[in-house]
């Protein structure tokens, strides 16, 4: 699936002619900006493949609704969510829609398929109380080097709401002032910058960090260094920063369902609850649609602000 890579410098003749060679479903997925979209929408075109043995680009033409339904059957069988089977047929549907452009299938069999019904009007992800993030923050032993470094990364999570790969990206160029204001510049989905003015105790947390670990000045360092080999200034991965956050997680005692994107979730209920206009929620998290930031508003509901009240006959 993946496309071949060609280097500038090697673009001769032949290697226009190979490219020529490269199959449609790597061309589609090749397309993509974001890895993170093609990653998932990779994934699932494999598992497609492997569910139904498909062997060729030919073997396209011959897929059917049929096929597809059972495939839906088989992912619901096996634990896949709503959301899950949602995703992994939408890349197939995209994929179908570019062989039929390309006039290499006649039809998309996922049209007119029933996918499972997904609540969009919340999110999943549980929120943690006020006591629970502070727990967390207090956690990282900062008299060590990585303690610090840990309670820097909790700390952006719950003082900005952002993703973990907005974390993973991060170099020490992006902590700024701007206008009279420290901020953090992120790189968002689709690789917009998203320049987002921090409170005071994440910019001290900040600033500290990069006092005990000395790389203040190298601006194009990774912001939140791996602690090994530290000389060799690496990005911590999406990995290692999921695992830290649930280190200190269990650490402090909180329930497994408690995930990174629940430090999100909390942002934005948090920003919300204290009465901070939704569309600057929104632009501070970084969503392209307000209806998004609503999905995460996890206020209770507050009896006393029913329309019920401001009703009279």
């Amino acid at each position: 699936m993946d496309l071949i890579k060609i280097d500038s410098k090697d673009l001769s003749s032949n290697a226009f002619k190979l490219l020529k060679l490269v199959p449609d479903s790597a061309v589609w997925l090749a397309n993509y900006v974001s890895p993170r979209t093609r990653s998932t929408y990779k994934f699932a075109v494999e598992s497609f493949i492997a569910f139904a043995g498909l062997s060729s680009e030919n073997d396209w033409k011959e897929v059917d609704q049929v096929h597809l339904i059972a495939w839906r059957e088989h992912l619901t069988r096996n634990g896949a969510s709503a959301w899950t089977v949602n995703t992994k047929f939408s890349a197939i549907s995209q994929l179908f829609e570019h062989l039929c452009e390309k006039q290499i299938v006649s039809k998309n069999p996922t049209a007119g398929i029933k996918r499972p019904k997904v609540d969009k009007r919340k999110v999943k992800t549980p929120i943690m109380t006020r006591k629970q993030v502070r727990s967390m923050l207090e956690a990282p032993d900062t008299a060590t080097l990585k303690g610090c470094r840990d309670h820097v990364m909790l700390s952006i999570f719950f003082f900005t709401g952002c993703r973990i790969s907005e974390i993973s990206k991060l170099k020490v160029r992006d902590f700024l002032m701007d206008g009279g204001y420290w901020c953090l510049e992120f790189t968002v989905k689709g690789g917009k910058l998203n320049r987002v003015a921090i409170n005071q105790e994440l910019q001290i947390a900040i600033q500290y960090y990069l006092m005990v670990s000395g790389h203040a000045e190298e601006k194009n360092a990774p912001l939140v260094l791996a602690i090994q080999r530290a000389e060799l200034r690496r990005h911590l991965n999406p990995s290692q920063i999921h695992r830290t956050f649930y280190k200190y997680a269990r650490m402090v005692g909180l329930p497994d369902g408690v995930t990174p994107h629940s430090a999100r979730a909390t942002f934005v209920t948090e920003a919300l609850e204290n009465n901070c206009p939704i569309e600057s929620v929104q632009g501070t998290v970084a969503h392209a649609h307000i209806s998004t930031t609503q999905m995460y508003d996890k206020r209770k509901i507050k009896h006393r602000d029913s329309a019920s009240f401001k009703v009279h006959f």
